[in-house]
């Protein structure tokens, strides 16, 4: 076998930190403060003729919840009015993303369209409101007040119906609902107060099965649709929706046997001995895989369905085994071992169940046990872009904490119209890889008609992050399962998930080198196949590969090295891209990926992640020019203008970009400075505050006319060494 390039490890070694200036120009306003008083008079008037009209019982400790939308002009965290907010006697407690025309903008292109910004949700008594006004139409003001009194857009009473989602049935049925209550770790007396106002309307609620998430609690509960609606009154709900049904309960888009049989299952034991992935499914419940598999149950869940054990069967066998070929039915080695979790119970899965499979899932990986997990289930219902579903945010937050890579399937429901097409939760987590299916395994591919599509919210707009096989009716995806007797024909993106998961563990088996999670993450992502007549939305950044050597191997031509380590709080990364220390005389092909793990805000879905990063590419930092020019720029994410919004881009935790520089383009050792920043509840925090944050970076660097390009920046650069691979392995073939 020819010698392998394998991927450079050591990349950090080539960073520094770095003191760079940064400086900006005066904000344009779109409004004075004589028009804001014009306006804002009669809509704060307003608010307290809504306010004063509701009774005791549902504005607990006497507060209402108002929404202060900002012009989209002032959607960064260096905006946000928090001293207005705090001298008018209010407490912000959240805020998401709405779109609007403002009555005037900033820049003429913009006259007349829909913008997104930001809505903050305000809570305070009636004398709040005095305040507020006081302060917006006093003479003696401090000017810094007037700054951010000038930021508003409107303001409006947190109406009943504004917080019931559309799903809502409309005949007058007892049903369940989840309800999202603006109630943190300290305010347990406004989730009593909640309880107690369901009940007075006939609703049985489950306190039991709370989940707090920052500072919102999901309660699910049982009423009338009236009764639901009269809930709605509460002002410290946030929203109410029906209780969607748990995906993996639905009929796959396709089962049945294969005409043909593998040719026994392996002997060997999982490459990596040490590592253990965790499966949260439907179930085992038969003895062929346990040599790789043990199987846990919970109180409720040792009795289930044969459609569940069909589902866990096949989830489990395709990350063990990954897909069955027809044309030679031999399975493969694990490369890990799994613990499947059986966390679905019998019972109807339009019930308060879609709390408990939750609550099992977090009770199990609050352990901090794995880096690795794969949910091939979820809540039926696609995303929503002002609200963070209670899976997304409990997950989101494990995720970033533990350190874990999830993937996670991103539904079924592609092919109905509209928003009903887009992605399932907990698949719009930023901290999770979000897989879609594909309709091939060879070079004629395209996203499968049933994967569910993007994009995702912003931050976190790229999804799904990629696609893998996943089966169609005429391109089935065959899995080992013993329940049919052999290999069943499926598909869905059940199968995609895990079949990525794969590829991923595979990666990090078959080499010593040691690889975070989100380093496999960001290689993954950096190897994905894109298409370019495809639609982002669809498939993300592309396909990913289903060979694990593809993601530790460098192609000819091609060096690529990874950079692991830590974003230092208040400093540039300083990162060197490997370069010839010779003259080029061919286009140069850059293709860069930078992740992060952040920790979120889930009660500030506009906001919802607290770091982000800002990367300045700099061409000819070799010369001593440290001029900057675009890499990873906004075009390269936000595609239409839905998903565009100004300061987004920055709050991304995934960037990808490939660049090709012709031959007239000067560049020399060119370097990336990246700067991480943090928010927090929607504002900037002291650097001193700001914890230091995981990173990796992918560089691939290849140049036309240079086929020797790996072993000249592996003499260049001596402390980069290929990653090693374990003792006596044989690799598959790339």
């Amino acid at each position: 076998m020819a010698e392998r390039n394998l991927l450079l490890g050591n990349g950090e070694t080539l960073t520094s930190t770095s003191e760079i200036p940064n400086g900006s120009g005066p904000k344009k306003v779109p409004y004075t403060i004589e028009e804001v008083r014009a306006f804002i008079k009669g809509k704060i008037t307003k608010a307290t003729e809504d306010f004063s009209l509701i009774s005791g019982d549902v504005k607990p400790r006497g507060e209402g919840v108002f929404k202060l939308t900002l012009h989209p002009a002032f959607l960064g965290k260096s905006y946000f009015p928090d001293e207005l907010i705090r001298r008018s006697g209010f407490r912000d407690i959240g805020s998401r993303q709405v779109r609007m025309a403002p009555r005037k903008t900033t820049n003429e292109r913009d006259a007349g369209k829909s913008l997104a910004t930001a809505q903050i949700f305000v809570a305070g008594k009636e004398s709040a409101l005095r305040s507020l006004e006081s302060i917006i139409f006093d003479a003696k003001t401090p000017k810094y007040l007037i700054k951010q009194a000038i930021q508003i857009e409107d303001f409006d009473f947190y109406k009943p119906e504004d917080k019931i989602k559309s799903n809502s049935p409309e005949s007058d049925e007892r049903a369940l609902f989840e309800a999202v209550v603006h109630a943190g770790q300290r305010e347990d007396d406004i989730l009593q107060a909640f309880i107690n106002f369901s009940r007075q309307h006939g609703a049985e609620v489950y306190p039991q099965k709370r989940i707090l998430v920052g500072a919102l609690t999901f309660v699910p509960l049982q009423c009338s649709i009236s009764a639901m609606k009269r809930i709605a009154s509460f002002t410290f709900l946030r929203a109410i929706r029906k209780m969607p049904e748990l995906r993996v309960a639905l009929p796959n888009a396709l089962r049945k046997s294969a005409d043909f049989q593998i040719q026994g299952l392996p002997e060997l034991p999982p490459l990596d001995s040490e590592n253990r992935v965790a499966i949260f499914d439907g179930g085992i419940g038969a003895s062929d895989l346990s040599p790789w598999v043990n199987e846990f149950y919970f109180q409720d869940t040792e009795k289930t369905d044969t459609a569940y054990l069909h589902h866990g069967t096949e989830v489990t066998s395709t990350f063990l085994f990954g897909r069955v070929d027809k044309e030679d039915p031999v399975l493969g080695q694990p490369y890990m071992g799994v613990d499947h979790y059986r966390v679905i119970s019998p019972a109807n899965t339009q019930d308060v169940d879609l709390f408990d499979v939750l609550l099992r899932i977090r009770g199990v990986l609050d352990e901090g046990k794995y880096k690795y997990i794969n949910l091939s289930l979820g809540p039926r219902m696609p995303i929503e872009d002002d609200e963070v579903h209670v899976w997304t945010a409990t997950l989101d937050q494990i995720c970033a904490k533990h350190g874990i890579l999830a993937t996670i399937a991103v539904g079924n429901d592609g092919d109905l119209m509209g928003d009903n097409a887009r992605l399932q939760p907990p698949s719009d987590m930023v901290n999770a890889l979000a897989v879609g299916a594909a309709s091939d395994y060879g070079k004629k591919w395209n996203r499968a008609s049933y994967s569910c599509i993007g994009p995702g919210r912003s931050p976190g707009v790229v999804k799904p992050d990629g696609v893998a096989f996943g089966g169609t009716e005429q391109n089935p995806f065959f899995a080992f399962n013993p329940w049919v007797g052999g290999v069943s024909a499926v598909a869905g993106t059940s199968y995609a998930a895990p079949l990525a998961l794969r590829t991923a563990c595979g990666a990090a088996a078959l080499t010593t080198y040691p690889l975070d999670a989100i380093a496999i993450k960001a290689l993954l992502i950096h190897h994905a196949e894109g298409r370019a007549r495809i639609p982002r939305e669809e498939i993300g950044w592309g396909r990913f590969v289903e060979n694990p050597i593809k993601l530790i191997e460098c192609e000819n031509g091609v060096a690529t090295v990874i950079y692991q380590g830590l974003l230092a709080k208040g400093d540039y990364l300083r990162a060197k891209v490997p370069f010839p220390d010779m003259p080029i005389h061919g286009a140069v092909t850059l293709k860069a990926t930078l992740c992060i793990q952040a920790p979120t805000d889930p009660e500030h879905s506009i906001n919802y992640t607290r770091a982000g990063m800002q990367v300045s590419f700099r061409p000819v930092f070799g010369l001593g020019d440290t001029k900057t020019t675009e890499f990873f720029g906004r075009n390269t994410q936000y595609k239409t203008e839905r998903e565009y919004r100004d300061d987004g881009h920055k709050w991304e935790t995934c960037l990808h970009r490939e660049k090709k520089f012709d031959v007239e383009t000067e560049l020399s050792d060119p370097v990336f400075d990246i700067r991480y920043h943090a928010r927090a509840t929607s504002r900037g925090i002291p650097v001193e505050s700001v914890p230091d944050m995981r990173y990796a970076m992918i560089i691939s660097v290849s140049v036309d006319g240079m086929p020797d390009l790996y072993n000249m920046i592996r003499q260049r650069y001596q402390v980069l060494q290929p990653v090693a691979l374990r003792v006596d392995i044989d690799l598959p073939a790339a």
